[in-house]
């Protein structure tokens, strides 16, 4: 039922875009990328723009090297939500 109430709320219309370059070909190489560039930010002792930064060029270079285009916003989502899953899950 809440999977059925997702799909019909505004909130699905808002992430769907999204959800849908996480669900395509890409998607597992976007997210694994950038979990383990962002694991390995959070060691450093950089302020959290710097980490970002860094993160966002290596999360991109990586991709190039694959021949994966993204676009910013992409990256930028993908490494926010990797933070936010760190912060949940910090041993993993």
């Amino acid at each position: 039922m809440d999977k059925l109430k997702f799909l019909m709320s505004g909130l699905w219309s808002f992430l769907q875009p999204i959800i849908k370059v996480f669900l395509s070909d890409i998607g597992p190489i976007l997210i694994s990328t950038a979990t383990a560039v962002v694991s390995e930010m959070a060691k450093t002792d950089m302020t959290g723009e710097q980490k970002k930064e860094a993160a966002f060029n290596a999360i991109k270079a990586a991709l190039m090297k694959e021949g994966i285009q993204v676009a910013t916003h992409l990256i930028n989502t993908t490494i926010e939500t990797a933070v936010a899953k760190l912060k949940v899950e910090p041993t993993k």
